[in-house]
């Protein structure tokens, strides 16, 4: 007789960790995670020193530093066009995956509806699952993972409560435009809806792509719950300072969850995190260019190699057709690891496997572009002499 809870036998140990696990026992370059290894601004670790001297070891009031409410606050209004109250709509959370949970953990009833895009960020199920609540697949446009409207709206039940939306999208790439937002909104607003909407990319997209946050638009406000945090932005991903902003109501459940699952984000992490608002408008243009470069020379280089490679707009992920190799997504993530290769991620990490044969994601495999570009360059050569061995 186990001991377990039940609502385990759902959700399986994450793979994206399994497989940097993997990528240290085979000295393997690690593109499964999405780690950066630039080092941060030096005004954020400067941060930390500053914090140690003012002796900022204690907790914070749980919603997090007023200061840095107010700061993103600003933020909110200048680049995302939405106006928060610091004082009571943003909280400030242990990363974005504690936003996530937070959210979830604060909306779901036992099975309460979740749907979720298809492929997924692999948090949003299992915490569905520790809501118990019901996700529900919606599967994205398999020609450019946008989002199909009839499939969406077929998926809509009577217990249906809320949608996560990641835009941009992990693990494609995909930059949700304005017109696929809008009917997003016009779904919510005519099945009354609560959108999720993790937007921890929001500053790292290409070619011109405008990210547009869905609480920006017509209706939205009060029924969306939007978060993002410093991890991607700033290169700071084990800092874990993330945050939630929300309408009253809706932010008022969700510090309840945030109070009692993790009382406040780390001090001495929210200190250094203030710093990130002296950084000019071109710290924000060379990230994306950075990023850009690394974008092109995998993309390129993975399809030299007889890869299928949509070009993403925005993140630093792409998922990479396998199915010229003759593998599926276990196989050859397996193979690509051993003997100093290279780490991914299997694609059926990022789609429902449950009562199907085979996973949709099982052709698939992840990729993160967020290492220096030499690194880039090493892996495709690495990747380049373990294909010659099929």
């Amino acid at each position: 007789m186990t001991h377990l809870a039940d609502r385990l036998s759902y959700f399986q140990e994450s793979v994206i960790r399994e497989m940097t696990r993997k990528a240290n026992e085979y000295n393997a370059i690690n593109l499964s995670q999405g780690m950066p290894d630039y080092s941060p601004p030096e005004e954020l670790t400067e941060g930390i020193t500053e914090a140690i001297n003012h002796n900022e070891h204690q907790y914070t009031v749980t919603y997090g530093r007023n200061d840095l409410r107010e700061k993103i606050a600003s933020k909110y209004e200048s680049y995302n066009k939405i106006q928060y109250n610091p004082e009571d709509e943003i909280t400030i959370t242990c990363g974005a995956s504690e936003a996530i949970a937070s959210s979830i953990l604060s909306l779901l009833n036992p099975l309460d509806e979740i749907l979720v895009l298809e492929p997924w960020y692999e948090n949003y199920v299992p915490i569905a699952y520790i809501a118990d609540g019901k996700p529900i697949f919606v599967k994205l446009s398999e020609k450019d993972f946008s989002i199909d409207e009839e499939n969406f709206k077929n998926k809509i039940g009577d217990k249906t409560k809320a949608v996560i939306i990641n835009t941009p999208h992990n693990p494609s790439g995909r930059v949700f435009s304005k017109e696929e937002l809008s009917f997003l909104s016009d779904i919510c607003n005519d099945n009354n809806l609560i959108a999720i909407t993790d937007e921890i990319y929001e500053h790292i997209i290409y070619d011109d792509v405008v990210h547009i946050s869905p609480a920006s638009l017509n209706n939205m406000f009060e029924r969306t719950i939007t978060i993002s945090g410093y991890s991607k932005t700033f290169s700071i991903t084990g800092w874990r300072v993330g945050y939630v902003a929300a309408e009253k109501e809706l932010m008022t459940g969700i510090r309840k969850v945030h109070d009692y699952l993790t009382i406040c984000a780390p001090t001495i992490m929210q200190f250094a995190a203030l710093k990130a608002y002296n950084l000019q408008q071109d710290y924000f243009e060379s990230l994306k260019n950075r990023y850009q470069k690394n974008r092109d020379e995998i993309v390129n280089g993975l399809r030299k190699l007889g890869f299928g490679v949509m070009e993403p707009k925005g993140a630093y992920y792409l998922l990479a057709d396998i199915s010229s190799f003759g593998m599926n997504d276990l196989e050859f993530a397996d193979f690509l690891v051993k003997d100093e290769g290279v780490a991914t991620v299997p694609g059926s990490s990022f789609y429902e496997t449950t009562g199907r044969k085979e996973s949709d994601g099982s052709k698939y495999v992840r990729f993160s572009f967020s290492h220096k570009l030499e690194t880039i360059k090493d892996a495709l050569l690495r990747i380049e002499k373990r294909l010659t061995n099929i």
